[in-house]
């Protein structure tokens, strides 16, 4: 088994076709289930976040399953992901994963806030199915080792999150910037740390709004003053306000140019959603600054050289990981394959006894003691095979040993051996 992965990322690919590679927690959900009836492909994780669409299964044909996850986004999302679309297979996947998780793939070198994406992608498979032992194991160790990094290095310790970035530039843009009146749209992960970066920041107006109304009780807790607007409202409040944060998970724009209000004074616009919450057009109204994910490429602070020296660090340190990880999928197949001598010894041990007590009438202790010396017997038939088969350390020798036992067990057939 081997793992591949096809998808997007914010190095290569322009915000616009980013986003028409996105998945919404439905269409995940709807990809998993549809990427399962290909038969090379055994087992789908999708992570899509505001910086990446990506991709992971687990196969026994990677060229098979690399073509058929080129030919989804390329027929389910759309053709002009083509030429953007990168593939790594087998051990090059699992680095690619360990660099995403850990933050070293990211916009923002180290940004832990991919972290919790990666384990909500995960749960999100598990909950429908879709991965089994190979990409739970991958997932998960790859979290682990992420989590002990972040403890030992602080790679992420002072905050340069797109949330905290795009607070700190609204900071650096207004000498006044406490008295700013700011509506954050939104109040997922990403709005509610923009929500709590607002607070430590000393920002004393700030006002959320998102689909499903709420009191805003439990905003209070990060930000005591929060004022909740009716999402409804939200055209008519953003009159008096100076700065809006957009990072919903909505499929569709949640602020249009046709429904907004005529500006008297400056308005920042940020919009930190993928796909795009902020109606392009707005950029074009008078007194408007319109600012997307990649506007944050070039605003990345003076912490960023330190981490890029610890990144090399970690970068060393996950090549050893994955030496771990690749031996645990190598003694996997051998597992499977041991797991299959035992199986076959055994079927082949109960054909026997039945062919036995049809002939000879065995019964009582008679009877148990045949069926403990036949079943002894073929386990020790198998035995020498199985030690040997444990010895092996190296993939390509337990094909060969995996082709052998097949041309064996089909009776010097060749053909049924495939």
């Amino acid at each position: 088994m081997k793992l591949v992965v096809v998808g997007i990322n914010h190095k290569d690919t322009p915000l616009e076709i980013r986003e028409k590679g996105a998945f919404i927690k439905r269409t995940v959900k709807e990809g998993i289930a549809s990427l399962l009836e290909e038969a090379c492909i055994e087992e789908v994780i999708i992570l899509s976040t505001c910086n990446r669409s990506e991709i992971y299964v687990a196969t026994r044909d990677v060229e098979a399953a690399g073509q058929a996850l080129r030919n989804f986004y390329i027929e389910e999302k759309s053709g002009d992901l083509e030429n953007y679309l990168f593939c790594e297979k087998g051990r090059e996947a699992i680095l690619h994963l360990y660099r995403v998780v850990t933050g070293l793939d990211s916009m923002i070198l180290g940004e832990d806030q991919i972290l919790g994406q990666v384990k909500d992608a995960l749960e999100l498979s598990q909950s429908v199915h879709g991965c089994g032992k190979y990409l739970t194991k991958a997932f998960r160790e790859s979290v682990t080792f992420a989590k002990k990094v972040k403890t030992v290095y602080k790679i992420s310790e002072t905050p340069l999150s797109l949330s905290s970035t795009a607070v700190k530039h609204v900071k650096r843009s207004y000498e006044d910037y406490a008295d700013k009146k700011v509506l954050i749209i939104g109040s997922g992960k990403m709005g509610l740390l923009a929500l709590r970066y607002m607070a430590a920041e000393g920002f004393n107006s700030v006002y959320m709004t998102n689909r499903t109304y709420h009191p805003g009780d439990e905003y209070r807790d990060i930000y005591e003053g929060v004022n909740m607007i009716r999402y409804e409202d939200r055209y008519e409040a953003i009159g008096d306000i100076d700065v809006i944060i957009s990072a919903t998970a909505s499929p569709h724009v949640v602020l249009k140019r046709e429904l907004m209000p005529e500006r008297k004074k400056p308005l920042m616009v940020i919009d930190l959603a993928l796909p795009r919450d902020i109606e392009e057009a707005i950029s074009e109204m008078d007194q408007v600054e319109l600012l997307t994910i990649d506007n944050f490429k070039d605003i990345i602070d003076e912490k960023m050289h330190y981490r890029e020296r610890v990144a090399e660090k970690i970068a060393l340190e996950i090549e050893e990981e994955i030496d771990g990880l690749m031996v645990w999928i190598t003694k996997s197949k051998v597992d499977n394959m041991v797991a299959h001598f035992n199986q076959v010894s055994g079927q082949l041990a109960d054909e026997t006894i039945e062919i036995l007590n049809k002939r000879y009438q065995f019964e009582g202790k008679d009877k148990e003691f045949l069926e403990k010396i036949v079943h002894s017997k073929f386990r020790e038939m198998v035995m020498p095979s199985i030690r040997q088969l444990k010895t092996l350390d190296s993939e390509d020798d337990i094909l060969r040993f995996e082709k052998t036992l097949a041309f064996l067990f089909s009776g010097g057939n060749a053909e049924a051996a495939q």
